[in-house]
């Protein structure tokens, strides 16, 4: 799950950091906190199996 999930917030970093180069700046806060929340819910849901 490591590479999947590097894969990914590298990924929605890039499209962040196109999207404010292009000057769309609330776009770009819209996908890191999506990127940040979805990350998390992974890494909760990985832990609550850990503990089964």
């Amino acid at each position: 799950m490591q590479t999947i999930t590097s894969r990914v917030l590298l990924t929605l970093g890039l499209l962040a950091g196109l999207m404010i180069g292009t000057g769309h700046p609330g776009g770009a806060l819209a996908v890191a906190i999506a990127a940040g929340a979805g990350i998390w819910m992974a890494r909760a849901d990985s832990v609550r199996r850990d503990l089964r």
